[in-house]
C-alpha cells in the first residue's frame, strides 16, 4: 500500500466514523439541543456564582435551581395545555367570536368567512397538537433524554467555554478567522434566541398570571402561560390575550374589570417588556428580524414537534449568524 492509498483510507475511515456517530446521534439530537438552550438561559448566573463558588458546583447550581425544575414544569404544563386544546369545542368558540363581531357590526359575509377560516385552521393544527402528546406520553423514551438533558446541560455550563478553542483547532488555519466570526454571531443570535426571547417572555407570564390572579380573572394561571407563549411571537405578543379579555368585560359591563385589565396589560405585558426587560437581558444590536423569531418559535414546534421548541431557534440561530457573517463581510470589503 502506498502513501496515497493509504491517505484515502484514512479519508474513508474518519468519514464511516463520523457519519456513523450522526446516525447514533440523530435520535437524541433533541436532548443537544434543549441542553444548549438550557445553558444559554442559565449562563448568566452561572457567571455570577463561578468566580465565587467554582466551575462545577456553580453548573450543579443553576441545574438543581433552573434546569431542573423548568423541565418538570415545562411538561406538566405543556401536556395540561395540549390535552386542554384536545377537549375545545372549535364550534363553540366560533359562535362566541360571531356573537362578538355581530356585537360590533360587521357584515354576516365578512363573519361567515372568517369561521370558515377558523376551522379550517384549527383542523391544521390539530395533528401537531395529537403528535406532541404522543412524545410526551412516551415516559420512558422522555425520562431517559431528560436525564440525559439534566447531564448535558451540566457539562455544557462547566465547559462550554472549551467548544470555541476545539473546533477552531480542527479548522485549518486560513479558515480560522472566519469561523470565529461566525462562532462569535452564532453565539450573540443564540443568546437573543434563549436568554433574550425566552426569558422576557418567562417574565411576561409571571407577571400576567400575578395581574390576572390580583385583578381576579378566572383560569388565571392558563392565561399567564398563554400570554408567555404569545410572547415570545413578534406581533403577537401579550394583546393577544389582554385585548380579547378587555373587551369581553366591557361587552359584561364590567368596566372597571375592562379598565383594569387594558391599563396592566399595556403598562405590564406590552411597555415593559421591550423598554424594561428585554433590553436588559440581551444586547439591542444582536436582535433578530421578527420574521426569524417567528419561524423559531412557532414554525419550528408546529413542524418538528416537541423538539422544535429547542431545534426551531438553534436552526434560525445559525442561519442568522451565516447572513450577519456575509453582511460583515461585504461591509469589511467596501
Amino acid at each position: 500500500m502506498n502513501i496515497e492509498e493509504f491517505k484515502l483510507l484514512k479519508r474513508v475511515v474518519a468519514i464511516a466514523v463520523f457519519l456513523s456517530c450522526f446516525y447514533m446521534v440523530w435520535p437524541f439530537i433533541d436532548v443537544l439541543a434543549f441542553s444548549c438552550a438550557f445553558a444559554y438561559m442559565t449562563k448568566p448566573i452561572y457567571d455570577k456564582l463561578h468566580p465565587y463558588i467554582g466551575k462545577s458546583i456553580s453548573a450543579l447550581a443553576c441545574l438543581l435551581l433552573f434546569t431542573i425544575p423548568t423541565v418538570v414544569l415545562m411538561l406538566v404544563v405543556l401536556k395540561e395545555i395540549l390535552l386542554y386544546m384536545q377537549t375545545i369545542d372549535i364550534n363553540a368558540i366560533t359562535n362566541d367570536i360571531i356573537r362578538l363581531l355581530n356585537y360590533f357590526g360587521i357584515n354576516k359575509t365578512s363573519v361567515g368567512e372568517f369561521n370558515q377560516i377558523l376551522i379550517q385552521g384549527w383542523e391544521l393544527i390539530k395533528p401537531s397538537i395529537k403528535g406532541m402528546i404522543n412524545q410526551i406520553s412516551l415516559l420512558p423514551h422522555i425520562a431517559i433524554k431528560i436525564v440525559m438533558i439534566f447531564f448535558t446541560t451540566y457539562y455544557f455550563l462547566k465547559d462550554g467555554h472549551k467548544l470555541k478553542d476545539v473546533i477552531l483547532s480542527h479548522i485549518p488555519e486560513e479558515h480560522q478567522y472566519k469561523t470565529k466570526i461566525f462562532l462569535e454571531h452564532l453565539n450573540e443570535s443564540y443568546k437573543n434566541l434563549f436568554i433574550g426571547n425566552a426569558l422576557t417572555s418567562l417574565v411576561i407570564g409571571i407577571v400576567a398570571g400575578m395581574g390576572y390572579y390580583l385583578i381576579d380573572v378566572p383560569n388565571a394561571l392558563f392565561l399567564a402561560i398563554l400570554t408567555g407563549l404569545f410572547a415570545l411571537l413578534p406581533i403577537v405578543g401579550g394583546w393577544t390575550v389582554y385585548i380579547p379579555l378587555t373587551i369581553y368585560y366591557i361587552i359584561s359591563k364590567d368596566y372597571i374589570k375592562a379598565l383594569e385589565i387594558f391599563i396592566f396589560g399595556a403598562v405590564f405585558l406590552s411597555t415593559m417588556p421591550d423598554f424594561v426587560i428585554r433590553p436588559f437581558v440581551v444586547k439591542k444590536e444582536a436582535d433578530l428580524h421578527p420574521v426569524l423569531i417567528l419561524i423559531a418559535f412557532l414554525i419550528g414546534p408546529l413542524t418538528l414537534g416537541i423538539k422544535g421548541f429547542a431545534l426551531g431557534p438553534m436552526i434560525v440561530g445559525a442561519l442568522n449568524a451565516i447572513f450577519a457573517m456575509k453582511t460583515r463581510r461585504n461591509m469589511d470589503s467596501q
